[in-house]
């Protein structure tokens, strides 16, 4: 039989063992954490290559600034946006003209490109584009609320029919319980009827609120309420015609991503 002390000194044998084997364990997950971060550091940084883009022009000023924050975080690989009327984007990708990104403002568009099998899985809605009235900055025509878009006597401006604005145009009508008396359709879509306030050519025009932006201080915006208002599904996508597959699936990633959300929302647009 052992002693009081052998007991004791056997006691802290023991401890001593599973000390020393805790501390290896500790530092196994140690080394195993430092190489995954560094292998997911490595991987972020090893993009690399040209990226194009293609969105309609309200996209812009979304995309400078993603462009700006993506080529950051990846050094290596340079952005070209391809900024276009939408009908002409899906007839370049249609032609053959090579790029890595599709971004629509609507999910017609999408859905007419996945059709045409542009497109390499599958599209996600990252955001919603709501609808705005636009005027010139002084308003002279003292538009208040979507009834101006009736008023005869206005000029009066929206977007042309076959266009994503003009489709929203025809929904934001029936939800005001109001005929449109459109005296321009605009074939440039929102950012046309933009410019033609910013000129005074209009007294009012319907357009997507990210746009008002762009016409700076030549133009002002008047709130359409939620209660009635209409918007468009944002989309992205990564091109079947993609060269650079690994910095398209990571672009396409950080518009999805909360990041990218926050860029969205400061140009304009809604969560979806």
């Amino acid at each position: 039989m052992l002693g009081t002390r052998g007991r004791l000194h056997g006691a802290a044998i023991v401890l001593s063992i599973v000390a020393l084997t805790g501390c290896g364990d500790g530092e196994t997950k140690s080394e195993t954490s430092t190489t995954t971060g560094a292998s997911t550091t490595e991987a972020a940084t090893s993009l690399s290559g040209e990226l194009t883009v293609m969105a309609p022009g309200p996209f812009k000023a979304f995309l400078e600034k993603a462009k700006a924050q993506f080529e950051a975080d990846h050094p290596g690989v340079t952005i070209t946006l391809n900024l276009g009327h939408v009908p002409t984007l899906l007839t370049q990708l249609e032609g053959g003209v090579v790029a890595d990104v599709l971004i629509t403002p609507d999910s017609g568009t999408m859905g007419q490109a996945e059709a045409k099998m542009l497109l390499s899985g599958e599209a996600t809605v990252v955001a919603k584009s709501p609808m705005a009235l636009v005027v010139p900055a002084a308003n002279p025509a003292g538009v208040k609320d979507v009834s101006s878009l009736a008023d005869e006597p206005l000029r009066v401006a929206v977007c042309a029919a076959e266009l994503p604005c003009g489709k929203l145009a025809q929904q934001l009508a029936t939800n005001a319980g109001i005929t449109l008396s459109a005296d321009t359709l605009e074939p440039g879509g929102s950012p046309g009827i933009v410019t033609k306030a910013s000129t005074d050519e209009i007294d009012v025009g319907l357009v997507f609120a990210a746009d008002v932006a762009a016409g700076g201080a030549k133009v002002a915006e008047v709130a359409i309420p939620a209660d009635i208002n209409v918007a468009s599904d944002v989309s992205v996508a990564r091109l079947a015609a993609s060269v650079n597959e690994s910095a398209a699936t990571a672009f396409v990633e950080f518009v999805n991503s909360e990041a990218g959300l926050e860029l969205l929302t400061a140009s304009g647009f809604m969560a979806p």
